[in-house]
């Protein structure tokens, strides 16, 4: 009818095993508001049942949180299957999914498909190569390595978090004109700096403390009691250690219990107000995280790794390190060290600052829902 305006919508496919596929999408589902496009959001495996959905996401995270060294003997197979050249197990697993995903697309008028996880990536590859229908489809990488099973992908486009990574993917097979390095999308409330001393006094933080957040991930893994116990015995009266604990309630209580005498280390659970708290600090200790590490890059903090998961953390942390936007340590001790030596140097922070802003594109989610609404 003249005078209609159409309206693009789109499917969101994203998993919560751990939280940066979900803040992923989160920040592109708040650039399409921005642009008037509609979307949904699901599960990918919610398709199958949802206990798989319950099954998937919980085996993941406890894996993460009470044996992080069984995913890198998982990322290292998987490294073996993606050698071998055959379609993987994970592939085949997922290819089940294309028939319910591309059905309700189709019923429910979806324009087309963007996945901020492997799984969903590759139920769109299989509507396309094993179903043999046609929906515009779209990648979102949240990692600085091309991950195990990525190389089953065949999509319309891929937003990848970096140029560097591009002949990585080329040499895997993925054609080069399906890439489009925009950076990892994060929520735009990570690129409003807040001064410092507002921050804190929103906070109700101490103006004259140095402060340090250490950050355990959205599902609390890693050693963070040890990370703890040497910022205690390295740092001095002067500061005060926050410690992120997420929705980790275990570890929150073992803490708080442990360094209840303690006044200079206090716990932060889950909070909406982390890019607060990066303005109020002044140095940040975290796991290797693909998007919490875009998430500090952004907001300009200075980074410390620690702890990261062996697979997609390690090759994160090492792609940071190596463009100057963190410190990758091996261990608690070597953490704490370059935590105090990195507080006690203005000119290291802001060198590093700057390799961030050069590095981090911080709107890559208006950069993605740009691409998507003209592709369309």
């Amino acid at each position: 009818m003249k005078g209609m305006v159409y309206t693009m919508k789109v499917l969101i496919l994203s998993c919560s095993t751990g939280e940066g596929h979900n803040s992923a999408a989160a920040a592109v589902r708040a650039a399409f508001d921005s642009r008037g496009i509609e979307y949904e959001q699901r599960d990918p495996v919610s398709f199958r049942s949802d206990r798989a959905t319950e099954l998937v996401n919980s085996t993941y995270n406890n894996i993460i949180k009470k044996a992080p060294g069984v995913f890198g003997v998982i990322y290292k197979a998987g490294e073996i299957v993606d050698n071998s050249r055959l379609k993987s197990p994970i592939y085949k697993t997922n290819a089940v999914l294309a028939e319910p995903i591309y059905n309700y697309a189709k019923e429910n008028g979806f324009d087309a498909i963007l996945s901020t996880h492997l799984f969903g990536m590759e139920a769109c590859t299989a509507i396309r190569y094993e179903l043999g229908q046609e929906i515009p489809s779209f990648g979102v990488l949240t990692d600085y390595t091309m991950v195990p099973f990525f190389d089953d992908c065949r999509l319309d486009c891929f937003f990848t978090p970096h140029e560097a990574l591009t002949k990585d993917l080329v040499a895997a097979g993925i054609p080069e004109e399906t890439i489009r390095p925009t950076g990892i999308p994060v929520a735009p409330k990570f690129s409003r700096h807040i001064p410092k001393a507002e921050a804190r006094e929103k906070l109700g933080l101490d103006p004259d403390k140095k402060i340090f957040v250490v950050m355990s991930g959205g599902v609390g893994g890693g050693n963070v009691a040890g990370i703890c116990s040497e910022l205690m015995r390295v740092l001095g009266s002067d500061s005060k250690v926050y410690v992120m604990t997420g929705h980790n309630d275990d570890l929150r209580a073992k803490l708080e219990n442990e360094y209840a005498a303690n006044d200079r280390i206090a716990t932060v659970p889950f909070t909406k107000e982390v890019n607060v708290w990066f303005n109020a600090a002044d140095i940040l200790l975290s796991k290797a995280g693909g998007l919490s590490s875009t998430e500090a890059a952004v907001a300009n903090i200075p980074l410390i790794h620690v702890g990261a998961i062996p697979g997609c953390e390690t090759a994160n942390a090492e792609f940071f390190e190596a463009r100057g936007m963190s410190i990758n340590t091996k261990d608690e001790v070597e953490a704490a060290k370059a935590a105090l030596e990195l507080s006690r140097s203005p000119e290291r922070q802001q060198k590093m600052i700057e390799c961030q802003r050069r590095e981090i594109n911080p709107d890559a989610a208006g950069e993605i829902a740009d691409f998507v609404k003209s592709f369309i």
